[in-house]
């Protein structure tokens, strides 16, 4: 864990967006935490979010791809994200997302924002399932654009089903894409080891990656 993943882990606890307890997971594992993206809920905490993960992708990416954000936590990160980079960079970055429903009137289609082109990163919360990525991947190939990368905000690094691997371990080695995240559930345990405050949430996180974390 670097200082930047640091300070971001302390923006999300500080904010709530990331919270300790007990939480029904939709895969129906209790949870001793909850990362909840919808929480980056004002200008600031955006832009926060963004210029941590648009220090990541130039660092790791460059800026020769344009983003698109899956509907609907991935519209406002892509966005914000695209802003950052583009600022920073001096680069034209686009941006685009899908609709849930495709739109039948109008300028109609099932997307939204810059046509999508040439090397595409898929930037979105967390990947549980891989579900949305797949779906994005799908709407990239019909547009006859090629996948570049997949950005996560949050690795779970959890055991897709009965696999040993998780499910990013599983996207990296399907799609033969990078597959960046912010911060990583190890992360989380060893910010939670330095802070004394949040000590008495490590045991539960410890087992909760000894029964779940991928191999």
């Amino acid at each position: 864990m670097n200082q930047d993943q640091s300070q971001f882990i302390k923006l999300c606890i500080a904010n709530e967006i990331l919270v300790f307890g007990d939480f029904t997971l939709k895969s129906g594992r209790i949870s001793p935490y909850f990362f909840n993206a919808g929480k980056f809920s004002n200008g600031y905490l955006l832009g926060q979010l963004a210029a941590h993960l648009g220090s990541l992708i130039i660092r790791e990416l460059g800026t020769d791809f344009m983003l698109f954000g899956p509907a609907y936590k991935g519209i406002p990160i892509a966005a914000a994200t695209a802003i950052n980079i583009s600022g920073h960079s001096g680069t034209e970055i686009k941006y685009a997302y899908n609709r849930k429903e495709a739109k039948n009137h109008g300028e109609g289609g099932n997307t939204v924002g810059a046509p999508i082109r040439g090397h595409v990163v898929i930037l979105d919360d967390v990947v549980t399932a891989g579900t949305s990525v797949y779906e994005s991947l799908e709407v990239i190939e019909q547009a006859g654009a090629a996948l570049y990368a997949i950005v996560t905000v949050l690795d779970r690094q959890e055991k897709a089903g009965n696999a040993s691997l998780s499910t990013v371990q599983a996207l990296r080695d399907r799609l033969n894409v990078p597959v960046l995240s912010l911060v990583k559930l190890d992360d989380l345990v060893s910010y939670i080891e330095s802070d004394q405050s949040l000590k008495r949430h490590l045991e539960a996180m410890n087992n909760y990656r000894d029964q779940y974390g991928a191999t």
